[in-house]
């Protein structure tokens, strides 16, 4: 995350969020995140923009991998 959102988020109170995050921490499950988990770049993209594992994005954004 940049500087300028993580202090914005903080003034939200949403200090403990950003600290998961900035520590590879995911903020909805609170899982650890491993970068290699991620499928492509726009999925890692993304956990950079929000700090989601890949499989809490699969949740939110409702997609599924048939294996």
């Amino acid at each position: 995350m940049n500087i300028e959102k993580n202090r914005f988020l903080r003034k939200l109170r949403f200090w403990k969020k950003v600290t998961m995050v900035k520590d590879y921490k995911c903020p909805v499950c609170e899982e650890r995140v491993n970068k290699g988990e991620f499928r492509n770049e726009v999925f890692m993209r993304e956990f950079k923009s929000s700090g989601l594992c890949q499989e809490c994005q699969d949740t939110v954004f409702g997609y599924k991998v048939a294996w």
